[in-house]
């Protein structure tokens, strides 16, 4: 899976919020379903979505699957964020002189 989609998966504001209480413990999907007050089925959805991923790793606890957040993997997709930020042009070569191949109005 690209970069750009794992960052959607990850943005995805109930995913989100499944992964936040999953960074502070692991959870089933019982116990996320009460926590952010919304139907298993909703959150099992999810949970697919994210173990697919890889973003979430699951283990047997008795009778439940207990899930946690993939570190390793979370630690690639931060340090491909920050070689993406890192690469963004400063404010000194967005003010040069323009190249496109339109006639720009802006001053220089």
């Amino acid at each position: 899976m690209d970069f750009i989609q794992t960052l959607h998966i990850i943005t995805d504001p109930t995913r989100y919020q499944i992964l936040r209480l999953l960074m502070e413990r692991h959870y089933c999907v019982r116990a996320i379903s009460k926590k952010l007050a919304i139907s298993e089925p909703a959150v099992s959805q999810q949970m697919n979505i994210l173990k697919k991923t890889g973003i979430i790793t699951g283990s047997k606890m008795g009778y439940h699957m207990h899930y946690l957040v993939n570190i390793d993997f979370m630690k690639q997709i931060l340090e491909q964020f920050n070689k993406e930020i890192n690469s963004v042009k400063t404010e000194e070569t967005l003010t040069t002189k323009c190249i496109c191949e339109y006639e720009c109005d802006r001053k220089y």
